[in-house]
């Protein structure tokens, strides 16, 4: 089985598509992604369509081959053309603030925060407690960031 993203608008996701090998094989039977392209163009009428790896996720092969665009893409992700891999939207935090100070990991497709978070407790984990981002308390101090949330 071969995938493909058809990208929309600004590189969107709109839709994943898987196919049969076959339908992406030169004639001398080398699997392409510019046959698998022309063979989507031809019975879809779409012409933007960028090859994804079912197996790979957040920069990982699940069996150890080679790693594809670093994700398999969901419906909203993006391709970026000048990383060559799908990535997610840039998150919000739980209030809805978008979260500006993260930066795109082009290994792992996945936006990283800019500081480390802490390791909870033992007692914290046997709590149930977690760490989340606040995106206000780091633009108002660029140390803090991490907020631990305790179950009530």
């Amino acid at each position: 089985m071969a995938h493909f993203a058809k990208l929309g608008v600004d590189n969107i996701v709109t839709a994943v598509l898987a196919m049969d090998t076959v339908d992406t094989m030169t004639r001398g039977g080398i699997e392409s992604e510019e046959v698998g392209i022309a063979h989507l163009t031809e019975h879809h009428g779409h012409e933007n369509w960028r090859k994804c790896s079912y197996n790979t996720h957040g920069g990982v092969h699940a069996d150890g081959g080679t790693p594809l665009r670093a994700n398999y893409p969901g419906i909203g992700w993006y391709y970026n053309s000048e990383h060559d891999i799908f990535h997610p939207a840039r998150p919000s935090d739980d209030d809805g603030d978008l979260m500006n100070s993260h930066t795109l990991n082009t290994t792992t497709g996945f936006w990283d925060a800019p500081l480390t978070e802490p390791d909870l407790t033992d007692d914290e984990i046997a709590a149930g407690s977690s760490y989340r981002w606040d995106e206000s308390s780091y633009q108002a101090d660029n140390t803090t960031g991490w907020v631990l949330v305790t179950p009530e």
